[in-house]
């Protein structure tokens, strides 16, 4: 099993910025990398079974709500095995309050199996999504 764990602080309240990445179905708001999503079969919103659909390049890429905790502010989704040569991903978003500076923590990390021949690629690409998304969240609250 492998992972990667991509994280940074932003200059806002943890609930505000909860507010706009705890929609499962607003990323494609958000992160400059990625179109608006659609609904895909199954329930709406943030209940577990959700499913968002990405259009990229071509490719349709399923993700699936598999937990969600308003709570805790956080939420983890997967998408089937073979996609992008990975096997068991599970990826979690969650924001967390760094209470000193009012600011929010945010951590995007996953884990899953890859075949060695796939993994460099594979996870460059994953560690490049997950990067550039949290830097544009970052600079949505600071600018």
């Amino acid at each position: 099993m492998a992972g990667i764990k991509v994280s940074t602080v932003v200059e806002a309240p943890a609930e505000r910025v909860w507010e706009l990445v705890g929609d499962f179905h607003g990323l494609g708001g958000w992160h400059p990398h990625l179109p608006v999503s659609r609904l895909g079969d199954g329930p709406a919103g943030n209940a577990i079974g959700s499913v968002r659909i990405f259009d990229l390049d071509g490719v349709e890429l399923q993700e699936t709500l598999l937990a969600y905790d308003e709570e805790a502010r956080s939420y983890t989704y997967s998408f089937p095995d073979g996609t992008f040569h990975f096997d068991g991903y599970r990826a979690t978003l969650r924001v967390a309050p760094v209470t000193e500076l009012d600011a929010a923590f945010v951590e995007w990390s996953v884990t899953f199996d890859i075949e060695p021949e796939h993994r460099k690629e594979s996870t460059d690409r994953v560690q490049g999504v997950f990067t550039s998304g949290l830097a544009a969240l970052r600079e949505r609250f600071t600018g």
